[in-house]
């Protein structure tokens, strides 16, 4: 489960295009930053995606990707064009295909082989139809479903929606939000052939003339269970709340959102946009990584958690030309480490939810002075975003999350459900977070 929030010029503070996502998956899946370098290919080279090989392009960007760890694509990222991507699974009453590419691979051979938000859009067209889309994207569970993509760059956004190899996609002229929800109905700008023949095929639409994207293909158990709907519905309210004056900060904090509850406990409250697991049944992903991206001419600013919860966790920036992953940042994987800053992070925030108010107070107070002098260093062009930079900014979040969880012991506790209990107690004894 995830959310993907984009707005344009007219939206925003200063005209630039400003993009965000938070990635939703199974605790313990580690999701990592990395940044892969512009390379050329043989004629005849292949790549191999998370289940099929397929055809190399000449060329590919360099891109920023955050990766879920055991996989060939990307749940979000961008390339050296200042193209940004985020994907989103979405469930229809056609049933996914057990392999072909994944939405994450097209994710990511979009970013790479796409200078323009149109380009990128249109190499995942051309790649549902030439390869299809399936597989397995759960990582201890099993799950698959189609997708659905927010693609932007400096002039323009795109939404992106697909039904097995079929497509459907809208430009974006000021601001969008999608969610585990279907969110084109009628007012889509271009269809591939057969979308709506299929619909009216299967009974789900009487003709062309009554045929609504949303209504036709969704499937309504899982995509009610899935609470897309009222997290789109969020994220939206959020983007009309500032339309105009919107700015990086903003989509920080829309990626923070818990539903304007001032009450909010992740073993009590769900279907926020940061997102907190607490069952193995309705609510069972969290927020493993966020990403915010604001691209323009004045420059390309990209900031990430590397780490899951945003609302506990800092942004640092990331991905300026000429630059590789901050020092003393190491990939992660299955097995717990404390070395890998997503495992030290992921450690403390779970010691947090038996503090949670108290702990969420500490972590905010300590995050927003921070990312408010960095925002304003980088983008007022105070300082030069360069490996140094990149380098001490990383290090400076770390040590914040490593100071407000030393503080943790003193804070009160809080009494938790047993399933909420249980449902932790499992994730610890598999890898040593309790």
């Amino acid at each position: 489960m995830c959310d993907t929030i984009v707005a344009l010029g007219p939206s925003t503070m200063g005209g630039i295009t400003l993009f965000g996502k938070n990635s939703d998956r199974e605790p313990d899946e580690v999701q990592n930053i990395i940044i892969i370098p512009r390379k050329q290919h043989k004629p005849d080279e292949t790549v191999r995606c998370t289940y099929i090989t397929i055809p190399q392009a000449g060329e590919t960007a360099r891109v920023l990707l955050s990766q879920p760890f055991w996989m060939f694509g990307a749940e979000m990222g961008a390339n050296e064009y200042g193209v940004m991507i985020g994907n989103e699974a979405v469930f229809t009453r056609e049933k996914p295909a057990t392999s072909g590419l994944t939405g994450m691979d097209l994710l990511r051979l979009a970013l790479e082989r796409g200078k323009t938000a149109r380009e990128a859009m249109d190499t995942i067209i051309h790649l549902l139809e030439q390869h299809g889309q399936g597989g397995n994207c759960g990582y201890r569970q099993k799950f698959l479903y189609m997708n659905s993509w927010l693609i932007a760059d400096e002039h323009e956004a795109y939404v992106l929606e697909s039904v097995k190899s079929w497509w459907s996609w809208k430009r974006i002229t000021d601001h969008w939000s999608i969610s585990n929800v279907l969110s084109l109905e009628k007012d889509f700008d271009a269809i591939s052939p057969g979308l709506i023949e299929n619909a009216v095929k299967k009974g789900w639409c009487r003709s062309a003339s009554d045929f609504n994207l949303r209504k036709c293909y969704s499937d309504p158990i899982i995509t009610w269970g899935a609470a897309g709907k009222a997290r789109q519905a969020c994220s939206r309210d959020n983007l009309a709340l500032k339309k105009g004056d919107l700015t990086t900060a903003d989509f920080m904090a829309i990626l923070r959102h818990h539903g304007g509850r001032a009450d909010f406990l992740p073993h009590k409250h769900g279907g926020t946009v940061c997102m907190h697991a607490a069952d193995k049944l309705i609510r069972r992903s969290q927020s493993v990584a966020s990403m915010v991206g604001n691209v323009s001419s004045k420059g390309h600013y990209y900031y990430v958690t590397g780490s899951s919860n945003p609302c506990l966790s800092p942004f640092y920036p990331i991905f300026a030309p000429g630059t590789i992953s901050p020092a003393g940042y190491l990939e992660g994987g299955a097995e717990y480490s404390p070395e890998v800053y997503w495992w030290q992070s992921e450690k403390i925030h779970r010691r947090a939810l038996h503090h949670f108010p108290t702990a969420l107070k500490s972590a905010q107070h300590k995050i927003e002075e921070y990312e408010r002098d960095m925002v304003q260093a980088l983008e007022e062009k105070k300082i030069t975003l360069n490996q140094g930079a990149i380098d001490s900014y990383f290090s400076r979040a770390r040590k914040i999350v490593a100071d407000w969880g030393a503080e943790l012991d003193a804070m009160p506790k809080i009494k938790h459900g047993w399933l909420f209990q249980r449902y932790w107690q499992g994730y610890h004894r598999l890898n040593g977070t309790g």
